[in-house]
């Protein structure tokens, strides 16, 4: 193997990320993937501290051909050592608590894919997962991304989760331009209780439109009950209702800009009329 390989490879073995590795060092994360790349090589300095942090020679270290077992470990983290011989094998132990890949190829900086799974640690990466992600695609149990999936997160696309807030938010507790669940606020809402300017739920309340159980907005239309400024009304035992007068009051009174808003909301009341 490379100096980089045996670099990435020990890296990798004792659960340490590119940049907490650098720490160590005082050097970048970009320093290190150079290093791994084998696109520089670490000062005499740097490989001294390398071969004491994973507790391999420097022997080995720089030796392409020398392969880990012939390579002396620190006393407690290699097999134990015969009496009447200097040799020993090589033993790497890796925390049962932690585990993390990270792809050679890189996108503006970051790694395809970073999955670093452990306490206190966070994946960066186009796509990335652990208990704490950020990345274009992020998955774990907090996450910021474009696209996250995780209990708590924040997507600017889309975010699915617990307590999420996103373009989309699809979650117990969402927030977003479309938001989607138990509890949601946006300007289009659908849920259980649902708020913004255009609500559909169990307890819906709209600023322009309103639709649900108990609908509340400038035009309610209510199963059980509404309340509306501009347009109200509760939907017959058969779920009939003034469809062309709500439709009117949403042509009449919803301005033009919120023309994508407007268009779902009609194509709810058409649907709901034909049921």
């Amino acid at each position: 193997m490379t100096l980089g390989e045996k670099i990435y490879t020990l890296r990798v073995k004792d659960g340490l990320s590119q940049e907490a590795f650098g720490e160590k060092l005082g050097v970048s994360r970009q320093s290190v993937s150079k290093w791994e790349t084998d696109q520089s090589v670490p000062e005499l300095d740097k490989i001294v501290v390398i071969s004491e942090l994973f507790a391999v020679s420097t022997d080995y270290l720089l030796k392409e051909s020398m392969e880990e077992d012939s390579v002396l470990r620190k006393e407690g983290f290699g097999d134990t050592q015969d009496e009447d011989s200097h040799s020993t094998h090589i033993v790497i132990q890796k925390s049962m608590m932690a585990f993390e890949y990270k792809s050679q190829k890189n996108w503006r900086g970051m790694p395809l894919v970073h999955v670093n799974i452990g306490l206190g640690r966070c994946a960066k990466g186009v796509i990335a997962i652990g208990l704490v992600s950020k990345g274009i695609v992020a998955i774990g149990l907090a996450g910021l991304g474009v696209v996250t999936l995780a209990p708590i997160g924040i997507g600017l696309l889309l975010a699915v989760g617990g307590m999420v807030l996103g373009g989309i938010a699809v979650g117990s507790f969402a927030v977003g331009i479309v938001a989607m669940g138990a509890v949601c606020l946006g300007l289009f809402s659908m849920g259980a209780l649902a708020v913004g300017q255009f609500s559909f739920g169990a307890m819906a309340i709209g600023q322009q439109v309103a639709i649900g159980d108990s609908a509340h907005g400038d035009i309610a239309l209510g199963f059980s009950e509404a309340s509306g400024r501009i347009f109200e009304q509760v939907t017959g035992v058969d779920g009939s209702f003034d469809y062309q007068g709500m439709l009117k009051a949403v042509d009449e009174n919803v301005a033009g800009h919120w023309f994508i808003f407007k268009e779902w909301v009609k194509g709810i009341i058409h649907l709901m009329a034909k049921v």
